[in-house]
């Protein structure tokens, strides 16, 4: 632990806008919650290809009416520092679009009805033509059951010289995932693809964030040929989980650095996990915290290169050197 104290706020200055992954693009995540990560972001904006503000959600309020929410977030003259050239590179600003309070029966809608599908586009391609964006990240439920939309939301955004990035949940036994010929169905009109390898545990089987041959096997499963797996952006998670007592806490940077600092945890790591952990007590209650470090970081990196994936950070925080 003394030596993530001694070491957790340093940065290779020289190194901060040299982008060394040597895999495909990269994307990483803003969220407004951490206003720390918009000065990161301009820190080390050369190792991305993509930044994607988390700002905006997208709502339906009756037949062909949508509404954007969060466009008071949008800040242009940051987007201008961002997007500034670094090395014959430019970062592309693709804020995250996510459908928010949608009911069976709007999906449903959007599924069976053309001007409910032509509606969203226009509404879509609009705020982002008018706001100057390099396009935009898509999340939204059932998203297997959109490719109408999808396919009309990429090609109108290709148009405006824009691109589409869709976010995928990881495959696990509960969870409905594309399968291999959906993935290279929707590459046709997508060109990235922002996959949630994390959040593999849960409050009732606490655990690991992403253990590491659980995300081989999602690279595998989406992609079992190198046909379109540049499109995959393999999910990084910056965060860690403290579980205690059937309760799950996601916890950041500056947490984390609270309680090794109060509790001196012998750190420990999983080999086939692929993860570093710790326990400690507080109120007599037990917790065991893991949390990406950088020989975990690493690793990933290294798995993701060794297929030729891109990656898809979230979020951008400490530990950001190895990229």
């Amino acid at each position: 632990y003394d030596s993530i104290l001694e070491n957790h706020n340093k940065y290779n200055t020289q190194n901060a806008r040299n982008k060394t992954f040597q895999g495909g693009p990269t994307l990483a995540y803003v969220t407004p919650w951490n206003n720390h990560g918009y000065d990161i972001a301009k820190i080390f904006k050369g190792k991305f290809d993509y930044v994607s503000p988390v700002w905006y959600n997208i709502h339906r309020r009756s037949t062909n009416q949508y509404e954007l929410t969060g466009g008071h977030d949008v800040d242009h003259d940051w987007i201008k520092e961002i997007s500034d050239q670094v090395e014959g590179r430019h970062v592309k600003v693709v804020p995250r679009f996510q459908f928010q309070g949608w009911t069976q029966m709007d999906y449903q809608m959007l599924i069976t009805e053309l001007n409910e599908v032509d509606s969203l586009v226009n509404t879509l391609s609009l705020e982002c033509r008018k706001q100057g964006f390099g396009g935009l990240v898509l999340e939204a439920s059932y998203i297997i059951l959109l490719r109408n939309f999808v396919m009309k939301l990429g090609a109108k955004l290709h148009d405006q010289s824009q691109e589409l990035i869709l976010v995928l949940p990881p495959r696990k036994p509960s969870t409905p995932y594309f399968t291999a010929d959906q993935f290279d169905d929707f590459s046709q009109f997508v060109d990235g693809f922002s996959l949630m390898t994390y959040d593999y545990s849960s409050h009732e089987t606490p655990g690991p964030n992403a253990p590491i041959n659980w995300v081989e096997d999602n690279i595998l499963s989406f992609t079992p040929t190198t046909m379109n797996r540049g499109k995959l952006l393999l999910g990084m998670n910056m965060y860690g989980m403290d579980f205690s007592q059937g309760h799950a806490e996601h916890i950041t940077g500056n947490t984390i650095i609270k309680i090794i600092r109060q509790h001196k945890p012998i750190i420990e790591w999983n080999e086939n996990l692929g993860e570093h952990y710790f326990r400690y007590q507080e109120n007599g209650i037990p917790h065991t915290v893991w949390y990406p470090s950088l020989k975990s970081i690493e690793s990933r990196l290294q798995l993701a290169e060794d297929y030729d994936t891109g990656l898809s950070i979230w979020e951008i925080g400490q530990g950001l050197d190895y990229f």
